[in-house]
């Protein structure tokens, strides 16, 4: 993703790879939210999505880690830009 890419030129998929990548990068929602028009709640919401399909849990720490089927998300999709 373009360092200053604009939210509203990005697909579905940019944006969740974008989240999953930052999270493996250990960027906090704060972090993640200002690449996304500062909207943390679309952060929170994404992350949340995330959680649910199993790409995204929660360490013994209360950190975001990535799962083993976020990596491997991840690397498809790096693999076919």
């Amino acid at each position: 993703m373009h360092k200053n890419s604009n939210i509203r030129e990005l697909t579905e998929i940019q944006i969740f790879s974008y989240v999953l990548r930052c999270i493996t990068e250990r960027k906090s929602e704060e972090q993640i939210a200002e690449r996304l028009d500062r909207d943390i709640i679309l952060v929170k919401t994404l992350i949340d999505a995330l959680k649910h399909i199993d790409f995204v849990s929660t360490n013994y720490f209360d950190e975001l880690v990535i799962t083993p089927d976020g990596k491997n998300y991840l690397k498809i999709f790096e693999s076919d830009r």
